[in-house]
């Protein structure tokens, strides 16, 4: 599985203050984020001013270390103000990857680039096979968003979203699952 993040209005936000965003963002790197991603065991492939790379050996992995990150970087940005606020969008996919030297190309590194943007800030948006692998394990919502074209994949990916706002689901009892009928 392949986790794509970016940082949501960074042009913006380096106009604004660019040598306080750049040390938030380093420090969010060093004490939330990197030792998140070694917790879940994902290995960072690859860096850019406002994105990061990562590839991870389980789905499970993945989604959870996006959904952690997510759910800390809120609580790290709280007392920002609304508009200076550093959030993420985070995409993560399962699927065929190319390695070359340290990079990773390929089918699984597109989809989940393309999910990343489809995601609200602050958000998480996993592919369906990626929904399918992790749905039993995780406490988490994902609302289905159906199948959404992205630009360069020529089939529709069905996508799931995780917001931080969501309600926390909860499995229906035993007894709701029986059904009586009488006549």
């Amino acid at each position: 599985p392949t986790m794509a993040a970016d940082m949501v209005g960074y042009s913006r936000l380096m106009e604004g203050d660019e040598e306080g965003v750049l040390a938030r963002q380093k420090a969010h790197r060093k004490e939330l984020i990197d030792p998140e991603i070694a917790r879940c065991r994902g290995r960072i492939v690859k860096t850019t001013g406002d994105g990061i790379l990562v590839e991870f050996t389980s789905a499970q992995d993945a989604v959870r270390c996006a959904i952690d990150i997510q759910v800390g970087m809120g609580r790290r940005e709280n007392g920002q103000d609304e508009d200076r606020r550093i959030r993420y969008r985070v995409g993560v996919n399962l699927g065929d990857v190319v390695f070359d030297d340290d990079d990773i190309f390929g089918d699984g590194v597109n989809v989940a680039a393309r999910l990343e943007g489809l995601a609200e800030p602050g958000g998480v948006c996993i592919s369906d096979i990626v929904h399918q692998t992790v749905i039993d394990r995780l406490s988490e919502p994902f609302r289905d968003m159906g199948g959404q074209r992205v630009k360069n994949i020529s089939r529709p990916i069905r996508v799931w979203q995780w917001t931080p706002d969501a309600p926390v689901r909860h499995d229906a009892p035993d007894v709701a699952l029986k059904q009586r009928v009488r006549y």
